[in-house]
């Protein structure tokens, strides 16, 4: 290809030196060996009947050279010049031509290997500029590395292949999906969740539904991580504690653990501070355990709008009590005895009430901390148990090759694992449980056996041991998730994973509904912003915003939603067709049907994902990524 002759011109085969520069937020690239130098924005003549993203021609040294805006060039919002507006000078078998950008960045040396090719879904739209995508800092920093060649053309249709019969874009995408498709039989799919700071997972297999968690009825006579059983949709459900399973405190132990020495020690300082005031005006205070509690403060979050609030309360009276203290240092510096006085008393009352905010989060945890746990419903031998866990992460597909069997570390009886998947470079580790291993405990089957639907839930095992076939026809699986107040579901045969949200990469010149790219583990998917799709209100993403990866005309693709509720299994004669009016803003063939959840006081929407997209798109889909 072009580009790898160009690095064996230069000598260099395994890498290249990428100038880097921002349009908006994002950063792009040119090879180094195509720009001749970099000039601020020079005085231009402005040429009638040119295309609107040439700002006009300039002299350089007696060579005219016309200058292109690229914001405009991509289809991005015009920006006024700033004293970082630059001018890229590229040069293109001797004609020369500005580029005028935001800002330069760097000169990046990048590494073959981190260069990918351009997603399948831009193609036909932005990869006539687009030479590759860069991934630097281990996929923390994305550039688009741009064909200069193709930048420069004016007026001109770009070229999606070169003269010379090399590959071009399409073929390069078809070869990756080839390999992608050929990947996907060889991974894992699992469901991750955390204990404490550790991530554990279940195979997706094994799985049935994901509930928010409920105060169980309990059960005598039972080993102490057994909490209780539940009534989901008429079946007796026994919940266990996975915590205590793992010889681990309670979460919400663990949560006012962290709080507490941090609590007790600002205390202490609050004391010592108000002594050391009382002796002296001039006395100097040690600010330090105001920092690490706005440290702790920042890093501690929760789903409970209770401990949130109580959180937040307590980090407006900390930086109340920061600022006060830097505002009595002033004072004392100007001489100014009585206001350093006044700003002491301020450090004071604020920082009580700061502790009195800390008190009151320690008392709240017990009662709210359910808010951030979830039900982990599994199949076990035939017998289905619910899973108290701090936290449900993700939905991963994992390739087999970075899951290794387990060490041997565990003495007889403990939770032995079935693997451990290695990701990010072996830097994250997830731990995966052998489901089989839960129904080791002759009590906890004596907890389902003695339930009033005991015989039920023993059919129910044998059906699902010999394939689950009965209960394939009477129910489906979703996954549900939130769109502003509205919920909707998916098929979870549809989904690949869910992930959290990393960030996007805005595409130039992108077909409207591709929100940008984004990368995976390694890899560079096309993201959708469904509130754009169905017509809603935009909102910017926050810490509960997910990611769905789900495939798309044959294209992995990454569904922005607002929030993920749950997995559930939803009975069939439970889902209504679809009204034959439905209003909300959003399009009919969206949707396959309306599920009744709880008699009918929740609905959920259920989407089909295939129709998410119209034929013209799906067929622009399917052509370039074939």
């Amino acid at each position: 290809m072009q580009k790898d002759t160009q690095l064996q011109s230069a000598g260099l085969k395994d890498e290249s030196q990428l100038v880097t520069f921002l349009l908006k937020d994002e950063e792009f690239g040119f090879d180094i060996m195509s720009v001749q130098e970099i000039i601020r924005l020079p005085k231009m003549a402005k040429v009638p009947r040119t295309p609107a993203y040439v700002d006009g021609i300039a002299n350089l040294r007696g060579v005219v050279l016309p200058v292109i805006d690229m914001r405009t060039r991509f289809g991005m919002e015009r920006a006024q010049e700033t004293d970082r507006t630059r001018v890229l000078v590229v040069d293109i078998d001797g004609v020369k031509t500005g580029l005028r950008v935001d800002r330069v960045k760097q000169v990046t040396r990048v590494m073959r290997s981190e260069i990918d090719p351009p997603p399948a879904a831009i193609r036909g739209t932005t990869s006539d500029y687009l030479e590759g995508v860069v991934k630097l800092d281990k996929g923390q920093r994305i550039v688009m590395a741009l064909n200069a060649a193709h930048v420069c053309e004016i007026g001109v249709p770009a070229k999606t292949a070169s003269a010379n019969g090399e590959a071009s874009p399409g073929a390069a995408g078809s070869e990756l999906a080839g390999k992608a498709r050929n990947s996907d039989a060889e991974v894992q799919k699992m469901v991750t969740f955390r204990i404490g700071k550790e991530e554990f997972a279940f195979h997706m297999e094994h799985v049935r539904e994901i509930l928010r968690v409920q105060t169980p009825n309990q059960v005598p006579d039972v080993p102490d991580y057994v909490l209780g059983v539940l009534t989901v949709r008429g079946k007796i459900l026994p919940v266990i504690d996975l915590r205590r399973l793992l010889q681990q405190i309670s979460l919400t132990d663990e949560f006012a653990a962290s709080c507490r020495p941090l609590r007790e020690e600002y205390e202490q300082w609050i004391e010592h501070t108000a002594k050391a005031f009382a002796a002296s005006t001039h006395s100097k205070v040690d600010g330090s355990v105001t920092e690490r509690l706005r440290n702790w403060l920042a890093e501690t979050n929760s789903s409970s709008q209770v401990l949130m609030e109580a959180l937040a309360k307590a980090r407006g009276l900390n930086e109340k009590v920061i600022k006060q203290l830097q505002s009595r240092k002033r004072q004392e510096e100007r001489g100014d005895l009585e206001a350093a006085l006044a700003c002491g008393e301020d450090v004071l009352s604020g920082g009580r009430e700061a502790v009195a905010a800390l008190h009151l989060f320690e008392r709240q945890i017990a009662q709210n901390i359910q808010e951030d746990q979830r039900i982990i419903v599994v199949d076990a031998e035939g017998f289905v148990l619910g899973l108290v866990v701090d936290h449900v992460h993700e939905v991963l597909n994992v390739p087999k090759n970075l899951v290794e069997p387990p060490p041997r570390i565990t003495s007889n009886g403990g939770m032995e694992l079935s693997g451990v998947a290695k990701l990010d470079d072996g830097s994250r580790l997830i731990m995966l449980l052998e489901v089989s291993n839960l129904m080791k405990d002759q009590k906890l089957r004596d907890v389902q056996a003695s339930s009033p639907d005991s015989g039920k839930q023993v059919k129910a095992g044998e059906a699902l041991k010999t394939g689950g076939i009965a209960r394939e026809l009477s129910e489906v699986q979703l996954v549900t998730f939130m769109l502003g107040a509205e919920e909707y579901g998916i098929p979870i045969s549809q989904i690949q994973e869910i992930d959290r949200l990393a960030k996007i990469t805005k595409v130039p010149k992108a077909a409207l509904f591709i929100e940008g790219i984004t990368n995976l583990r390694g890899e560079v998917i096309p993201v959708l912003d469904t509130r754009k799709r169905f017509d809603l209100e935009v909102k910017p993403p926050d810490d509960h915003t997910r990611i769905i990866i789900v495939d798309l005309g044959g294209v992995k693709t990454g569904l922005v939603v607002d929030s993920v509720r749950e997995v559930l299994n939803l009975a069939r004669k439970d889902i209504a067709p679809p009204p034959e009016s439905i209003g909300s803003g959003t399009d009919r063939h969206f949707i396959s049907g309306i599920g009744k959840v709880d008699a009918g006081r929740r609905m959920i929407v259920l989407l089909d994902v295939e129709k998410i997209l119209s034929r013209q798109e799906q067929a622009h889909l399917a052509e370039v990524s074939a």
